[in-house]
């Protein structure tokens, strides 16, 4: 029998619960799922702001990676820019596109010269959101919803030991701590929206070789036009 303490929030949270299934959900990686619908496409961001652990000197980096797919027609591109020295292996950053049309593998590099095949070409293609930015396992619905592009999405919680951040190299003395905002669309059983606020001490970050304390914020979003409209994915100029 429920305390008349906690009736309010029961009452508010069967009064906004999500479909039937959708009650505990592992999104791990982030973008499961997605395979199985005939197109989607979305984009990572993150900046970080700080200082090198061994000089103490600022440090910084931003990036953006943009992934469309089109399941029907077997193809995918994959677009990745990084800066700064906090975040890449030099200051100066990378420009990255990767194509894949079947089993065809195509890269652009930093300079805009295309090259057919190729191990990096692979890399760079199939690069997903999962190796970035992770996942989380076990998250419950707070009882919050709203619609976004028309799609109904629902507000979910996990145990910050739940998410996994692969974005994050650390070590014995690392130190990390989270604040994540996770909306998930129980219509295309996906993660619509995922945002990460992580304040990380003696940690080396994505590609970076040295180790950075501050804070990293990342971002996760699905492109609702593109889960209507096919993505029109072709072999990039040069090939």
């Amino acid at each position: 029998m429920a305390h008349i303490d906690t009736l309010p929030t029961a009452m508010f949270l069967t009064q906004n619960a999500p479909p039937s299934g959708f009650g505990e959900v592992n999104f791990d990686p982030i973008d499961a799922n997605l395979t199985d619908l005939e197109g989607w496409a979305y984009r990572i961001t993150g900046s970080f702001s700080g200082e090198f652990v061994e000089s103490g000197e600022p440090a910084s980096g931003d990036f953006e990676i943009n992934v469309w797919s089109n399941e029907l027609g077997e193809a995918r591109r994959v677009t990745l820019q990084v800066r700064g020295a906090a975040l890449s292996p030099d200051a100066a950053g990378r420009s990255l596109e990767g194509v894949r049309l079947s089993n065809d593998y195509y890269t652009v590099d930093t300079n805009g010269v295309c090259t057919a095949g190729g191990e990096s070409a692979s890399i760079i293609a199939d690069l997903s959101a999962g190796q970035i930015i992770g996942g989380v396992r076990g998250a419950q619905p707070n009882g919050f919803r709203q619609d976004m592009a028309g799609i109904p999405t629902w507000n979910y919680v996990f145990e910050a030991g739940d998410a996994r951040l692969p974005a994050i190299h650390r070590d014995a003395d690392s130190t990390v701590s989270i604040t994540p905002e996770l909306w998930i669309a129980p219509d295309y059983n996906a993660v619509m929206s995922y945002d990460l606020r992580l304040v990380v001490e003696n940690v080396r970050i994505l590609w970076a070789e040295q180790p950075v304390t501050g804070t990293l914020k990342m971002h996760y979003e699905l492109d609702p036009n593109a889960l209507q409209t096919l993505p029109n994915i072709s072999i990039p100029n040069g090939c």
